[in-house]
C-alpha cells in the first residue's frame, strides 16, 4: 500500500506541477510582452513626434536619448538643437547615421548599441529621419526577463515541494480508504478462517465414517449449520455496511418516535431474559426524513450492544427527545464505562477492546456500529459515544427533524420534551440510571416514560 501511495504522490506531484509550471510560464510572457510591447509603443510615439517637429528639441519621457538629421546629396546634416546628442556618439555618430539611412525604418545595431529609425522624405533628394536609441529598453526587459525566469524556477521549485508535501493531506482520504479495504479484507478473512476450518473439520469427520447415519453425524452437522450462520451473519452486515456507506437511501418523513417505541418492544424479552431493566422516555410524534428500515436497525443495534455490555441485573435507558432542529436519541447502559481511547475507534470496522467491551458471545464481528455510524452519517446526523467512569456507558445520536416534526415543534413553544423530562434523564445517567420519577405533579409534555422489566 506504501508503494502505490508513493506513486500517487509522485503523479500527482507531477500532475500539479506541470499545472503551475504551465500556469506560471503563461503570466511571466504576459509580464515580458507587456513590458516589451509597452516600450514599443512608446517608442513608436517618440519616433511620431521626433518627424512631426524636427525643429523642436523633443525630450523622450522614459529618459532615451533620440535626435533627427537629414540626408541629401551634400551628405548628412545634424540640427542645431540635436547636435549634442549626436556628438555623445563620438567616432560612432557617423557609423550610426549611415547605418540609419541603410534601414530607413526599423531596429539597427552599432558597436553594441541598439536604435530604432522612421525615415519622411521631405523633398525630391531630401530626407528626414528620426532615431530613437533603444539601448536601455534592450537592457531593461534583459534584466526583467532574467529576473522573471529566477522567480518562475524558484516558484516551480516551491511550488512541487509544496505539491509534495500536499499530496500527503489530498491523499489522506485514499490513504484511509486503502487501509480499510486492506483491514476489511484481513479481518474479513480472519472471521471467515474459523468458521470454515469448523465446517472443514466436521466434514472430514462425517467422510471418515461413510458408514454413520443421519442422526449420528446430527452434532457435526448441527456445528456446520451454526458456522454457516455465522458466515452468513458477517456477509449480511458487511452487505449493509458497504450499503450504508455508498448506496444513497430513499428519505421519507418517518415517525421515529413509532420505530423507538417498537424496537424497544422487541427487546422487552431479552432485557427479562438477562436480568436487565430496561427504562425509557420517549418523546410522541418526533418525525425526521429517513429510512424506516435503516432507521429500526440503527435503534436495534444501539440496544442490542447496550444489552450485551451491560452489567449484571443492571439498566439500559432510552431517552429520545426533540429541540426546534433536531432529534437526539440517547441509548445508557451501566457497567464498566468504555475508555476514552475505545470511544474513540468504537465505530471503527472489525473493533473490538480488550476487556469487558471484547467479544463476549463470540457472534459479535465489530461491524453493527460501524454500521450504525454509516446510517446516522446517510440520514445527515451525527453519532458520538462516551464512558461515564463507575457508571456506564453513552451513545447519543443527533437527527435533523423533518418539517412536520419541526413545524409541530414550533407550535408547542419550543422541544417536544420539557426541561423536567430533560433533568431527569440527566440525572438518570449521572446517578447510573435510577429510577424515573413517575409523572405525578409533573408538567404533562404528551411524553410516556416507562420502565420495562
Amino acid at each position: 500500500m506504501e508503494a502505490s501511495l508513493k506513486k500517487l504522490r509522485i503523479r500527482f506531484t507531477v500532475t500539479m506541477g506541470l499545472l503551475a509550471g504551465a500556469l506560471l510560464l503563461v503570466l511571466c510572457l504576459v509580464l515580458c510582452m507587456g513590458l516589451y510591447a509597452s516600450s514599443e509603443l512608446t517608442c513608436a510615439n517618440v519616433l511620431d513626434t521626433l518627424v512631426e517637429r524636427p525643429l523642436d528639441k523633443v525630450v523622450d519621457e522614459m529618459g532615451r536619448p533620440c535626435f533627427v538629421f537629414t540626408a541629401s546629396p551634400q551628405g548628412p546634416y545634424v540640427p542645431d538643437n540635436y547636435a549634442e546628442r549626436v556628438a555623445v556618439y563620438g567616432d560612432l555618430s557617423d557609423e550610426i547615421m549611415e547605418k540609419a539611412m541603410r534601414t530607413g525604418d526599423g531596429k539597427f545595431d552599432v558597436d553594441g548599441l541598439y536604435f530604432r529609425v522612421r525615415s519622411a522624405r521631405i523633398t525630391d533628394d531630401t530626407t528626414l529621419y528620426a532615431v530613437v536609441d533603444r539601448t536601455s529598453d534592450r537592457h531593461n526587459l534583459i534584466t526583467v526577463a532574467s529576473f522573471v525566469i529566477l522567480i518562475y524556477i524558484t516558484s516551480l521549485i516551491v511550488a512541487v515541494l509544496f505539491f509534495y508535501i500536499y499530496s500527503s493531506y489530498a491523499l489522506a482520504p485514499v490513504a484511509d480508504s486503502m487501509k480499510k479495504q486492506r483491514d476489511l479484507i484481513a479481518n474479513a478473512s480472519h472471521e471467515l478462517k474459523t468458521p470454515i476450518t469448523v465446517i472443514a473439520t466436521n466434514l472430514a469427520v462425517m467422510k471418515s465414517e461413510p458408514h454413520s447415519t443421519v442422526e449420528e453425524n446430527a452434532k457435526w452437522m448441527d456445528a456446520i449449520e451454526a458456522q454457516l450462520k455465522r458466515m452468513n451473519g458477517l456477509i449480511v452486515s458487511m452487505l449493509q455496511l458497504s450499503k450504508m456507506e455508498n448506496a444513497p437511501l430513499e428519505l421519507q418523513d418517518t415517525d421515529l418516535s413509532e420505530i423507538t417505541e417498537g424496537a424497544c418492544l422487541g427487546f422487552d424479552a431479552v432485557c427479562f431474559e438477562k436480568g436487565l431493566r430496561l427504562v425509557t422516555k420517549i418523546a410522541p410524534g418526533i418525525r425526521v426524513m429517513g429510512d424506516k428500515d435503516a432507521l429500526e436497525r440503527l435503534v436495534a443495534s444501539l440496544l442490542d450492544n447496550a444489552t450485551k455490555y451491560c452489567g449484571a441485573e443492571g439498566k439500559i435507558g432510552l431517552l429520545l427527545s426533540a429541540d426546534n432542529r433536531r432529534a437526539k436519541l440517547c441509548v445508557m447502559n451501566t457497567g464498566e464505562a468504555i475508555s476514552d481511547e475505545d470511544a474513540q475507534h468504537v465505530f471503527e470496522r472489525f473493533y473490538r477492546s480488550d476487556g469487558a467491551r471484547s467479544n463476549p458471545d463470540g457472534n459479535s464481528f465489530g461491524l453493527g456500529l460501524a454500521i450504525a455510524r454509516a446510517t446516522v452519517l446517510a440520514h445527515g446526523g451525527s453519532i458520538t459515544c462516551r464512558g461515564i467512569k463507575g457508571k456506564g456507558t453513552v451513545f447519543e445520536v443527533l437527527l435533523p427533524l423533518a418539517k412536520t416534526s419541526a413545524r409541530k415543534t414550533d407550535q408547542r413553544g419550543g422541544g417536544t420534551v420539557n426541561d423536567s423530562a430533560i433533568a431527569d434523564f440527566d440525572s438518570y445517567s449521572a446517578e447510573c440510571l435510577p429510577e424515573v420519577p413517575s409523572d405525578n405533579g409533573e408538567e404533562n409534555t404528551g411524553e410516556t416514560p416507562s420502565e420495562n422489566n
